[in-house]
């Protein structure tokens, strides 16, 4: 039998609401579903949909009553765990034998991954021996910032008492992610939560003083506002921007790891590369790593891998998906495939690029829109003085930056015999991207 406390911190670290865990209990006693809708007083039908969410939020896969079965293994399984790592005698026995106590809610399988040695080595570097408050891992849609974070987070899994990977696609509230964590990190023991954000974030810091955890945030730029992203939250979830200063600035022995397209203001204020807050820019694989996924994918034409691995730019999620079209419509041949010059830019890169730019200040707009049109290397002062009509020259400097910091452009350095400069351009895909929004009609561009 599971203790109910326990149970409530384990659903309430994993997202679970009051009325999903009401049914989860009583399913969890082995309630049939009509047995349950006439205790809660509820349809048959409201019971399932609860159960359905709790499956989700658990990552239960399968249909019909296994997943019952699959979540109820899943729960025992984790109490068991809980049980033997605070079965020890000594607080000194168990930092011997340090069996982490770990919520992965929503992290992917990363069964798949492949190269990433060098950035894992750095990481690792940052979080022991530097040891870094935050971490922020950064680039573009795509590129692995999330199979990274949880990959890292299970190498270095023993290292810890406590992993906690939480992700923010849904955008949650500040003070419900802390009360989460919260929960965890105080359970057994119940605790009433304060009420201010301050408070409850200098709750948490003392418990990451206590114990050596690993918070991971995904996503973070879901809950960056929607217009000048790098600068500000949009104005229900600005308690992350305190929670980030504050872990950055505060004393503690745990660490921050966090995922984000964009770079949020409090990283780029913090940051420095022998300082407790560090970014990673997180880039294409490399050339032997990238050719795993085409050989997974059972491609030929291998003296042509090369080509497309530079065209997508070892995006593992653009060379997955173009893959896939090469294997359905060019019986898996690359030479076939490369004939043709053309891209593959799926609807879920339209998406992230066009959630993207709609987040562009006007002069980042023009910016973008000149450098699709260029096949060169651009430099500032190119770009000065082909858009001095439009936007002035501290305009061009700050859409520079933010433009960089939302992993939107890249950016090549020059060297000559006494000076270097910084050149840019577009990614293929981006490039694409921005060209054909620039061919449409202006009132069917939605972004205008």
């Amino acid at each position: 039998m599971i203790n109910q406390d326990f149970l409530q911190t384990l659903a309430t670290a994993n997202g679970v609401s009051n009325l999903e865990l009401d049914v989860l209990v009583l399913a969890m006693n082995g309630d049939s579903t009509t047995a349950i809708a006439q205790k809660l007083k509820i349809s048959e039908d409201a019971v399932r949909k609860r159960l359905s969410e709790v499956y989700r939020k658990f990552k239960i896969p399968g249909n019909g009553p296994v997943k019952l079965t699959k979540l109820q293994q899943l729960l025992v399984s984790q109490y068991q765990q809980y049980l033997a790592q605070n079965s020890s005698d000594s607080p000194s026995s168990r930092q011997q034998d340090i069996n982490p106590y770990q919520i992965w809610s929503g992290a992917p399988d990363v069964s798949d991954f492949y190269g990433r040695t060098e950035e894992l080595a750095t990481l690792d570097q940052w979080i022991f021996s530097d040891r870094c408050r935050i971490v922020a891992l950064l680039g573009m849609g795509g590129i692995g910032k999330t199979y990274l974070s949880v990959k890292l987070a299970k190498q270095i899994q023993e290292q810890f008492e406590y992993i906690i990977w939480q992700s923010l696609h849904h955008s949650p509230s500040i003070k419900d992610v802390l009360a989460n964590v919260i929960t965890v990190l105080s359970y057994p023991q119940k605790i009433d939560l304060p009420e201010a954000l301050d408070q409850r974030v200098s709750l948490l810091i003392n418990y990451l003083r206590e114990h050596h955890c690993l918070l991971v945030l995904d996503a973070v730029e879901i809950v960056l506002d929607s217009s000048a992203a790098f600068w500000r939250y949009n104005n229900e979830l600005e308690g992350y921007g305190i929670l980030l200063r504050r872990l950055g600035e505060e004393q503690h022995q745990s660490c921050l790891l966090m995922t984000s397209i964009e770079k949020p203001r409090e990283i780029a204020l913090l940051e420095s590369s022998t300082g407790f807050v560090r970014s990673l820019e997180v880039k294409g694989l490399k050339p032997e790593a990238a050719k795993q996924i085409l050989q997974s994918k059972g491609l030929t034409g291998e003296q042509q891998w090369s080509e497309l691995i530079q065209t997508y730019r070892g995006n593992p999620l653009a060379l997955k998906i173009v893959a896939t079209t090469i294997q359905d419509v060019f019986s898996s041949n690359v030479n076939e495939f490369l004939k043709y010059e053309f891209l593959v830019v799926s609807d879920m890169f339209r998406e992230i690029l066009d959630w993207q730019f709609k987040r562009l200040s006007n002069p980042e707009k023009e910016i973008m829109y000149y450098l699709a049109k260029e096949n060169n290397l651009v430099s500032v002062q190119n770009l000065q003085q082909a858009l001095q009509q439009l936007i002035t020259t501290s305009e061009l400097v700050m859409a520079l930056e933010s433009l960089g910091w939302r992993s939107l452009l890249e950016k090549v350095q020059s060297h000559n015999e006494d000076t270097s400069e910084t050149l840019f351009s577009l990614q293929p895909v981006v490039k694409n991207y921005v060209n054909k929004l620039m061919a449409l009609p202006r009132k069917e561009n939605r972004h205008e």
